[in-house]
């Protein structure tokens, strides 16, 4: 179980990276945001465009960033919704159960699911070299790459939190075995 669990450390270390670069794009996309709203009223009062559709767009484009990048991260601290109604009054046992459970038969097939469906349409747009339809806009297909990397990221996050589960449950049994061969 030991190799698992620093497998589910090196896909922490994947995860949280890429986590990282989503929390610096927050940042970047607010200032500017900031610019283009300054931008836009100052351009007006000097009858000079600072602005334009690349810059609005780039905003956009470090949103998808930061939250397709975030998906496995997000997991890993815990921080998605959870129905902590229930999970407040159950044993660290049950938990584990009910997360392994969820892992498997939803996280897992639903991630790689929309990795799976989103692969082509991203190699489409790296055929065409699809780029934005307004005037000065940016490439659409880097960011649509980051459609199936987000979902993949995800995918081992969600391997990570499976191999965290089961060590779990594995420690319970054997707690389980020594107390029964103990008695």
């Amino acid at each position: 179980m030991k190799k698992f669990l620093a497998i589910a450390s090196k896909l922490d270390k994947v995860n949280k990276i890429a986590g990282i670069i989503g929390k610096w794009s927050i940042l970047l996309m607010l200032g500017l945001g900031l610019w283009n709203v300054i931008g836009r009223y100052l351009g007006v009062a000097l009858k000079y465009n600072l602005s334009s559709n690349g810059l609005i767009e780039s905003q956009w484009y470090l949103f998808d960033l930061a939250f397709l990048l975030g998906l496995g991260w997000t997991l890993q601290r815990q921080n998605h919704v959870r129905v902590d109604v229930l999970q407040g009054r159950w044993g660290a046992k049950r938990k584990a159960k009910i997360e392994l459970l969820g892992t498997l038969l939803l996280l897992l097939p639903f991630s790689l699911g929309v990795m799976a469906i989103s692969i082509e349409p991203a190699i489409h747009s790296w055929n065409i070299l699809e780029a934005s339809p307004d005037p000065n806009g940016l490439p659409r297909y880097l960011i649509k790459s980051l459609i199936p990397l987000g979902f993949f990221l995800l995918s081992l996050q969600g391997i990570a939190e499976a191999i965290r589960s089961l060590s779990i449950l594995k420690k319970s049994n054997t707690k389980l075995l020594e107390q029964d061969s103990s008695d």
